[in-house]
């Protein structure tokens, strides 16, 4: 798990290669991109997001549980010496209440979360051309 490298496209955008996979990231206009891709915040968003939803399903599908959808929603609230985001579950499926309750506790044990919950500690290296 590990991003390889960056290339600037065009003004603030990148190609971001990771695996095998190739994403873009961009800035919006007034920040001086051109608003062609996901923006880093949103990035981390949707990692949130798809991480709530694959293991909230995976645990589903172990547990024999019906759920047939789940929908989450995230959005980062506040960003500066306190950090804050808002997360939205909907389950979708003929779910008891219990069912719904150990569906929720899981979603807080996405890795995802865990790994945003808990901080990070960055070490940056600087790499000769």
């Amino acid at each position: 798990m590990s991003v390889e490298s960056t290339h600037l496209l065009n003004k603030l955008a990148f190609e971001v290669h990771s695996r095998k996979f190739t994403v873009n990231s961009d800035v919006v206009e007034k920040l001086g991109g051109d608003d062609s891709a996901p923006d880093p915040h949103q990035y981390l968003e949707i990692a949130l997001a798809s991480c709530t939803a694959i293991t909230v399903m995976m645990y589903a599908k172990r547990k024999g549980i019906p759920l047939d959808d789940i929908n989450v929603s995230i959005h980062i609230t506040a960003e500066g010496e306190v950090n804050a985001i808002s997360r939205g579950v909907q389950l979708i499926g003929n779910l008891t209440l219990e069912q719904k309750d150990s569906l929720i506790a899981i979603a807080e044990k996405c890795p995802i979360h865990k790994f945003i919950s808990r901080g990070a500690q960055i070490t940056t290296i600087l790499k000769e051309a």
